[in-house]
């Protein structure tokens, strides 16, 4: 269990898991939360700027959630506190290979509760091409090992 006194500014992380962009995923997922035409109809995917179906930004925050939670070791998390600096680079398409690389990038123990910690990461989504697909900063509370 990785507690907040065990991150250091600067670490980087580089999640081993991948997560692939099926159709049937896009499609199911945009239909129920972001029914646009390009999310979830191939022949207007096609017409439209991206020339094929993409992952609505719902979707790509959830993947982003999904990657994080398979680092090798578990966090003592006790809330999330807020994502900030959201930024879609690049639409993620269709049978896009997708991986996350999380950067540490402060901490701050608490000064009114000494049993926790504030720890803001830098979520870096990218593509099987290496392209930038979605960024974003999460500020996580995260209990001390005391």
């Amino acid at each position: 269990m990785r507690h907040f006194d065990d991150f250091q500014v600067g670490e980087r992380h580089d999640i081993p898991a991948t997560y692939e962009m099926t159709e049937s995923e896009l499609v199911s997922f945009a239909k129920k939360w972001d029914p646009q035409p390009f999310h979830i109809e191939r022949d207007a995917a096609a017409k439209s700027i991206y020339g094929t179906l993409t992952a609505c930004g719902t979707h790509i925050q959830a993947v982003v959630l999904f990657l994080a939670a398979r680092l090798p070791e578990e966090t003592a998390v006790l809330g999330a506190l807020g994502y900030d600096e959201v930024r879609f680079h690049k639409p993620a398409k269709l049978n896009d290979t997708l991986r996350l690389v999380i950067e540490c990038t402060e901490t701050k123990p608490s000064a009114s509760k000494p049993d926790r910690g504030v720890v803001k990461n830098r979520h870096i989504l990218m593509n099987q091409s290496d392209e930038v697909i979605f960024t974003q900063t999460t500020t996580l509370l995260i209990k001390r090992n005391i």
